[in-house]
This record gives C-alpha cells, structure tokens and sequence, in this order.
C-alpha cells in the first residue's frame, strides 16, 4: 500500500479474491456482512497484511 493509503490494482485483486473465497466459503451472501469482512480486510492491509494465506488465516482466526 502506498503511503497515502491507496492499494494498488494488484492488491486490489488480492484483497477482493479474500473477500469472496471468505464469503463463498462461509456463505455469507448478506451485503452487510460482506461489507464487515471487507472492512476487517482493509484493516489487515492497513496494518501491512497483503499475502493471500495470511489474509485468509487473519479472517478465520477473527471470525
């Protein structure tokens, strides 16, 4: 991420495959609740979390 905050198209993508290999798994179809995970994922990057499988670790262990 860049240092004014702004994720570049290839985190972009990483961070949309978390969003939805998440909900897919959990069946989450729910706008509300895909919008809380994305928020939970935008907080990961914003603390420096970008990889795929930390990304997925980080969500599960949050629930």
């Amino acid at each position: 991420m860049s240092a004014y905050g702004v994720a570049d198209s290839a985190e972009l993508a990483v961070l949309a495959k978390a969003l939805n290999d998440y909900c897919a798994k959990h069946r989450i179809k729910c706008n509300e609740e895909r919008e809380r995970i994305g928020r939970k994922i935008l907080c990961l990057l914003g603390r420096g979390t970008i990889d795929p499988d930390q990304l997925s670790a980080e969500l599960e262990s949050a629930g």
